[in-house]
């Protein structure tokens, strides 16, 4: 199957055309009267003056849901559903043959089985992708208009995207790389450097899953010609196409190989040679051939000349990454100072120089910099490098470090490395100590944008410091830093989970007076957060508040509701205002419908909801997995294994919750096999995201 899809699609790709003031200290330790809200109780009141204040705050403000937002949503999904289809379809497509010959029908003979497998490959690339995009709502506002756009460039431009990558892994997996590139050039999708290099890291994962070198040959020599590829079309082939390559032959100590494909990159790219030479150095390191990386070092001994410096340097880094401390030395002093300091790799320089605990060095070089009058935020970069990679080093010895290199050179405060410090005291669970560093920050530059206390807000809720979010929360205000709506939800969501139900009120306020902000996902998150802890008539006042202040339920509102309803008389109700609203029903939604009929018993409802031909293909999985973990969790395992089989025949995956709650009431004895598919369920849940 192999050769025969090869030689075809070698054919038709030889066939085809070629296309300011100073900075302010940093604190090195806690302060002592860090200023925390005593810990609250699951009873926490709402008081009523702060609905009162809130209510004030609402009287001159009405928000309402734009009328065409139903329609924009349906457009909304449209749109997806299209990307979702064509991905079903090709996963179904290429997985054809296989499920084929997994199936026992062996019987045909092999000519008839070559020409079927070639009948799947040009069904493959001669068919269209996409269908053409559907009409949109004339009343669509603008901004909706501008979310598709960004999510169609996003699903056919953004080469990243996982579902890019996974489409691309099957397709070359099934195809072949040659045959992958000319099957994107089909669906009318130029082929760029992007598509080679996601292509060539298949072919390497490919070749690092192989047992042994000679079944990673074929691998390696794939990636190799996706580089003459590159090379006749036109592109320049760049380290971020060559460099995993070489690592890999680097890896697995392929020497001749390197040499060739070196030889081969050099010739295609003549101002990658200096960059090739720490590859290259890197492999005599990995080989330990000591008289060949001496024999280097001594062809570059003048490496002040413009021809050996480049190489020189490549060498020095190629020390550094294998810690070759006395070696890095050596080159840190051969190589002039002023083009070091200039160097493209300075950060990584000062990396190292910090990993190898070489202040002086570092010293001499900063103080190089700042005598060329290089820019501030530049050089208090290099030197929170230099810090944060020395050895076992703690936040608060960094913070010094950082702060003597600031005063020494008189540089003034850099946002860049503020953040940096920021997100390296969080990432060392040192929340208090960032926010001071946040204050220095905020008292120096009045103009900090919101998105630098991102990391704190995130390792309060990641570490359980939720009572920090009133510290953190009185220095937004104390500075009036503008707060966005993502902020907003951050901090009402981080109260909520204290179940400070006052303060999370509180910033709701704060959002309602600041009129720049959608409260009604504020309102849920407090909504949501009442119905964990039962309090179902906390619950029902957000709702009062929410009409108080005329903001109108989203369908996220209701699927709280329905979730919690303790009768069906409750559910009808919410689902029946829910579509007079003109809300457009969303996944979450189905899944309430299900849950709640689930836990009420009514377990023919909750199949009936599946039923519902207004459900998006796209969601019909997840709400099918929804449907067999209610089922599982209420005793009806028979039944959720009844669908776990349909959702498969279909093609479908069962979403890992779904799998758990199966496992979880499923009887071992004589259903071994179950529970083995079901974790093979988990394990390609796991390989997928």
């Amino acid at each position: 199957m192999w050769k025969r899809l090869l030689e075809t699609t070698k054919k038709v790709v030889s066939a085809a055309p070629k296309l300011a003031p100073a900075a302010p200290k940093l604190a090195t330790r806690k302060r002592p009267s860090c200023t925390r809200r005593p810990d609250v109780s699951p009873a926490t009141k709402v008081t009523p003056e702060a609905l009162l204040r809130l209510e004030q705050a609402t009287v001159s403000k009405k928000t309402t849901l734009p009328s065409a937002l139903p329609h924009a949503l349906a457009n909304d999904g449209e749109d997806e559903d299209n990307s979702r289809d064509f991905t079903m379809e090709i996963l179904s497509i290429l997985n054809g043959p296989e499920d084929t010959e997994e199936s026992g029908d062996t019987e045909a003979a092999p000519e008839e089985s070559e020409d079927a497998e070639d009948a799947i490959s040009n069904k493959i690339l001669e068919m269209e992708w996409f269908a053409g995009s559907q009409p949109s709502n004339t009343s669509t506002q603008y901004r909706k208009e501008v979310t598709r756009e960004k999510k169609k460039r996003y699903i056919f431009k953004n080469t990243e995207s996982r579902r890019f990558t996974r489409l691309m892994r099957m397709c070359a997996d099934k195809l072949g790389t040659e045959s992958a590139l000319e099957f994107f050039g089909r669906l009318g999708r130029e082929t760029g450097i992007k598509e080679f290099n996601a292509l060539i890291k298949v072919c390497l994962d490919m070749a690092r899953d192989c047992e042994d070198i000679d079944s990673a040959v074929e691998h390696i020599f794939r990636a190799y010609r996706l580089f003459e590829m590159i090379k006749d079309r036109g592109f320049q082939i760049e380290e971020d196409s060559y460099g995993p390559f070489l690592l890999y032959l680097v890896d697995v100590e392929l020497l001749e190989e390197f040499e060739m494909f070196s030889a081969f990159l050099k010739d295609a790219n003549p101002r990658s040679y200096s960059r090739i030479a720490y590859y290259e150095m890197l492999l005599l390191i990995r080989a330990q051939d000591e008289d060949s990386i001496q024999e280097l070092c001594r062809s570059v001994e003048d490496c002040n000349e413009e021809a050996h410096y480049g190489i020189a340097e490549s060498y020095m880094l190629a020390f550094a990454e294998s810690n070759r401390r006395v070696d890095f030395v050596r080159f840190l002093e051969l190589l002039d100072q002023r083009k070091l300091s200039g160097s493209k790799y300075i950060s990584s320089i000062f990396k190292y120089m910090g990993r190898f605990e070489l202040e002086n060095y570092a010293d001499k070089l900063l103080q190089e910099m700042t005598s060329k009058e290089c820019a501030d935020g530049k050089v208090s970069s290099l030197t929170f490098d230099y810090a944060a990679n020395v050895p076992n080093i703690a936040a608060e010895d960094v913070i010094s470090t950082f702060n003597k290199w600031q005063e020494k050179f008189e540089l003034a405060p850099s946002v860049g490395a503020y953040d940096r410090i920021i997100s390296f005291c969080c990432s060392s669970s040192k929340i208090s100590l960032a926010l001071d560093v946040a204050e220095c920050l905020c008292k120096s530059n009045p103009s900090v944008p919101i998105e630098l206390l991102n990391p704190i807000i995130q390792a309060c809720e990641e570490s359980y410091e939720l009572h920090m979010a009133q510290s953190l929360y009185d220095l937004m205000s104390r500075h009036k830093l503008k707060l966005k709506n993502e902020t907003f939800r951050s901090m009402i969501s981080l109260r909520v989970k204290m179940k400070d139900f006052q303060g999370a009120y509180d910033i709701l306020t704060d959002a309602e007076e600041s009129g720049e902000t959608s409260t009604v996902t504020l309102y849920n998150i407090i909504m949501a957060g009442y119905f964990r802890e039962k309090n179902h008539n906390g619950a029902q006042r957000v709702i009062a508040q929410m009409q108080s202040a005329g903001v109108k339920p989203d369908c996220e509102t209701f699927s709280y509701l329905i979730s919690n309803c303790d009768s069906e008389e409750k559910v009808s109700k919410y689902l029946d205002e829910l579509r007079q609203d003109g809300i457009q029903m969303t996944k979450h939604a189905y899944m309430a419908l299900i849950n709640a009929y689930s836990r009420l018993g009514n377990f023919d409802m909750a199949k009936q909801v599946v039923l519902d031909n207004e459900i998006s293909p796209k969601y019909l999985s997840d709400v099918k997995s929804a449907l067999v973990g209610a089922l599982a969790s209420n005793g009806k395992v028979s039944d959720g294994l009844k669908i776990f089989d349909e959702i498969k025949q279909s093609g479908g995956c069962l979403e890992p919750k779904a799998a758990v709650a199966l496992i979880e009431h499923t009887q071992t004895e004589g259903e071994l096999d179950r529970l083995y598919q079901l974790l093979e369920e988990l394990r390609r849940a796991k390989h997928v995201v």
